[in-house]
């Protein structure tokens, strides 16, 4: 019997290159019957509500990772270094990568939007990020005129990108962890230096 993660991230490949995907394609794409899957799932609705509620604990687990950067876990900068804050980025963006070729979709779709809960744990998700990143800003790590939110939309935005560039075929898995951090990093570093005539923050 698969199990209710693998059946929900296999519902998530689907829909991620299908948005509009019935349950007779969701569940010929992951390996199973319409009948099996609608045991689970009465509806369409329930199956991607379920989808958005595993959407929330994988990325939930991709920002473990966060609380290295705070000696304590108390939300101090108290223990915080530059070098634990550079490592958790980079491992938060690297572990970000699957979440989103497989969950992107959800923060785009008309039904998960509407369900609160998962409303509720993104904006729980989005504050959590940002004070990680305004610590890295703190830190001197990352660009002070830029927005905590704006640098955390630039990296789904580009972890989106890079994962329609895979299901296109024109970029390679193996390319995008480079090709994310790169394009990231080079515009949040404090070296980084905003364009002639941008205006001032």
């Amino acid at each position: 019997m698969v199990h209710e993660e693998e059946l929900l991230d296999g519902a998530a490949r689907v829909l991620a290159g299908d948005h509009s995907a019935s349950m007779v394609q969701i569940a010929a794409g992951i390996g199973t019957s319409r009948a099996t899957l609608s045991r689970r799932y009465a509806t369409r609705e329930a199956l991607l509500k379920a989808v958005a509620v595993r959407a929330i604990e994988v990325v939930d687990g991709c920002l473990a990772p966060l609380d290295l950067a705070d000696g304590d876990g108390d939300g101090g900068d108290e223990g915080a270094d530059g070098a634990a804050f550079d490592a958790a980025l980079e491992e938060l963006v690297l572990a970000l990568m699957p979440a989103a070729h497989l969950y992107g979709f959800t923060s785009r779709d008309a039904t998960v939007l509407a369900d609160p809960a998962f409303r509720a744990g993104v904006d729980r998700q989005d504050q959590r990020a940002a004070a990680f990143l305004a610590l890295g800003q703190r830190l001197g790590r990352l660009r002070a005129d830029l927005p905590p939110y704006w640098i955390w939309y630039s990296l789904w935005g580009l972890l989106d990108a890079a994962a329609e560039g895979v299901r296109d075929g024109h970029l390679a898995p193996r390319q995008i962890g480079h090709l994310v951090l790169t394009s990231f990093l080079s515009g949040t570093r404090p070296g980084s230096q905003p364009p002639a005539g941008a205006p001032a923050p």
